[in-house]
């Protein structure tokens, strides 16, 4: 940002004074700065200049120009790992935020949670963290490619539609993250190389794929329920996530489990929430967690839980249906 204000002939040394920033950290794209005073000097910078697009401009600097985190993000090898390194990042240069990626049906979600501050100042911040979200993806799916939806945490104010890409989004407003939605099966698309030269020249430690854990063992459960109906396999993991296949069953094993028995207890889970419902068949409840055989999938449930599923079935629904028995005697009353 500061460079961008210099461009256009702003005293940028002078907000960064107010902001208590030393002039020298300029030269380290790695130093630390505390959230109020990024939030000071982005209200200076905004008073001053009028500049109501600031943040959306200054995401727009290259990724792999953002300090090492850029290029450890774009040496991933998916959109999916890529995602993954972002959020991890990010919560480690921030540690008030909750990003994440959220799973909806078909839909993954890229979500950055916003920074403390006055309106203005959360603003170009989320503008900026839409433009870094809108890269990454592209940075898989091509340049041309736009998202369907878009959430931000602010309201519909003129100033977001002011920028001709901001017009042609589709931007929920009023949410409680910002985010953008990507399609699951895109998830599995590969970063582009074409600026590794540039990845290498940066001097950024490239970090492998084992120390992507924070998030693993759920985004393993999510992605292998959703993908249940097409029998994933751990080359599937492996090919969505960008982690290797080794890398993926030594993580499993220090978690005490392993690929066979994180899908039968993901399918385990997924078919007791699919038997609340008395409208599905057992049949049915088979094809949708991955069995084309209801035999086969009544030998797994009863290996899983000691009982065949339609005498789960009727136990569970038995024990939901049935009233308790003080309630029964006040419907009596």
């Amino acid at each position: 940002m500061a460079s961008l204000l210099e461009q256009r002939g702003a005293p940028t040394d002078k907000y960064l004074t107010q902001a208590h920033i030393p002039l020298g950290l300029r030269e380290q794209p790695d130093a630390v700065i505390s959230v109020k005073s990024l939030m000071t000097f982005l209200e200076a910078a905004i008073e001053d200049t009028d500049w109501q697009l600031l943040g959306y401009e200054a995401g727009g600097t290259p990724l792999h120009s953002h300090g090492p985190i850029g290029p450890y993000i774009l040496s991933a090898t998916t959109l999916y790992q890529a995602a993954q390194r972002l959020v991890i990042s990010a919560r480690r240069e921030t540690s008030i935020t909750d990003n994440h990626l959220a799973f909806e049906g078909g839909t993954a979600w890229i979500c950055m949670t916003p920074l403390l501050g006055t309106s203005d100042q959360k603003q170009q911040v989320e503008l900026y963290n839409l433009r870094i979200l809108l890269q990454l993806a592209r940075s898989a799916l091509g340049t041309n490619w736009r998202p369907e939806r878009v959430r931000l945490c602010a309201t519909a104010e003129a100033t977001l539609k002011t920028h001709p890409e901001l017009e042609q989004l589709n931007i929920e407003f009023d949410a409680t993250t910002t985010a953008i939605a990507i399609p699951m099966e895109q998830l599995a698309a590969p970063i582009h190389k074409d600026d590794m030269h540039l990845l290498n020249a940066s001097g950024a430690p490239l970090l492998d794929d084992g120390m992507i854990t924070l998030d693993t063992m759920n985004a393993l459960r999510q992605l292998i329920e959703t993908y249940l109906p097409y029998n994933p396999t751990l080359e599937t993991l492996s090919r969505l996530t960008g982690i290797s296949k080794r890398s993926l069953q030594r993580f499993l094993h220090s978690r005490g489990t392993s690929f066979s028995r994180l899908v039968e207890q993901v399918i385990f889970c997924r078919a007791i929430e699919l038997m609340a419902d008395p409208g599905l068949r057992l049949r049915e409840i088979a094809q949708a967690v991955g069995y084309s055989e209801l035999s086969h999938f009544s030998r797994a449930f009863h290996r899983m839980t000691g009982l065949p599923p339609s005498t789960y079935r009727s136990k569970t629904l038995q024990l939901v249906q049935k009233p308790d028995r003080h309630d029964k005697a006040a419907v009596q009353q």
